[in-house]
């Protein structure tokens, strides 16, 4: 038999189990709130949330009475549960949507930090790209208008004359070239 004092001490602890349940209820309450689950993300988490509490509770229970379960542990988890809704919840409850607030902020802030750093890594870059696709590209089409100029009529005859040959003896090349 059990002493009583021992008793005891498993009955508060079970409560203290109690409010690290309702703790974590409202953490993934928050948590759902924040990522606004829909409908099949919300039962998925549900399914979750009670998979890891069903094992933080069994658990701390091994570690505080050897996995014994009595009607005291059942109401000690029910009365630690109700403790911590009606006393602690709402503190709670504000300061995880708080914290939650803070991360995705300095989240966000670490994000745009990443973004300059990376513009101006590239930025050496992007002057050396201007610096020479710029006036290579002016280039080209000088280059471009130049030759359509001057040896324009020449390579297009030149151009139809080869097609004309090739589509006599391939078939493939019979299309008609709108110039």
């Amino acid at each position: 038999m059990v002493p009583l004092i021992d008793q005891f001490y498993y009955f508060a602890f079970t409560v203290l189990i109690g409010v690290v349940s309702g703790f974590c209820y409202d953490l993934y309450r928050v948590t759902r709130g924040t990522l606004r689950l829909r409908k099949i993300g919300t039962a998925l988490g549900d399914i979750l949330f009670w998979i890891v509490l069903t094992g933080v509770v069994f658990t701390l229970l091994l570690m505080s009475n050897w996995g014994e379960v009595r009607l005291y542990v059942f109401l000690g988890l029910a009365l630690g549960a109700v403790i911590y809704l009606n006393v602690l919840s709402r503190s709670t409850t504000s300061l995880l949507q708080l914290t939650f607030k803070t991360v995705h902020r300095l989240w966000k802030l670490f994000i745009k930090l990443l973004g300059s750093i990376w513009w101006l890594i590239c930025l050496p870059f992007r002057f050396i790209y201007l610096a020479v696709a710029v006036p290579l590209g002016f280039v080209a089409g000088l280059l471009g208008k130049i030759t359509q100029r001057l040896f324009g009529k020449p390579l297009r005859s030149a151009k139809r004359s080869l097609r004309s040959r090739l589509s006599s003896i391939f078939p493939l090349f019979e299309y008609k070239d709108h110039d």
